[in-house]
């Protein structure tokens, strides 16, 4: 019974491990951007963000990642161009770009964001995309 629960398992660290990330990094440049900010305020920022991450990419995921698995997709890139594609989008409808557009600013943060998505879906197909689970009953 526990072996079929491994790749569920994986799936799921997999995805914790890409939110975290994404919660770090973007708590060290609230904080960096932040007068005062210390290690306290980073720490509870990190679980903050990283909250806000699982909350903004949960249907996307939930929709993506099942088919990526079904497919037995297990190249980077594939998930990247998701991460990617994810963060930048999810950036520019949370940030107020699509009512009050300012260009220059809404080139930067989409592609910030893509390349944050981008390292977080790398570390979700580290723990969790690049390798089948063997033996594995279906």
């Amino acid at each position: 019974m526990l072996l079929g629960l491994r790749k569920p398992i994986r799936l799921l660290w997999g995805y914790l491990a890409a939110c975290a990330l994404m919660g770090f990094v973007l708590a060290g440049v609230a904080a960096y951007t932040l007068p005062g900010a210390g290690v306290p305020e980073l720490f509870a920022l990190t679980v903050e963000m990283t909250k806000a991450a699982m909350i903004v990419s949960i249907l996307p995921s939930l929709v993506v990642i099942p088919i990526m698995e079904w497919r037995g997709m297990r190249r980077w890139y594939g998930y990247a161009i998701f991460g990617a594609t994810l963060s930048a989008v999810a950036s520019i409808l949370i940030s107020g770009g699509v009512e009050r557009p300012q260009t220059l600013n809404l080139i930067t943060v989409a592609v910030c964001f893509a390349f944050l998505g981008a390292a977080c879906a790398t570390v979700y197909w580290l723990i969790a995309g690049r390798h089948p689970v063997l033996n594995e009953p279906e």
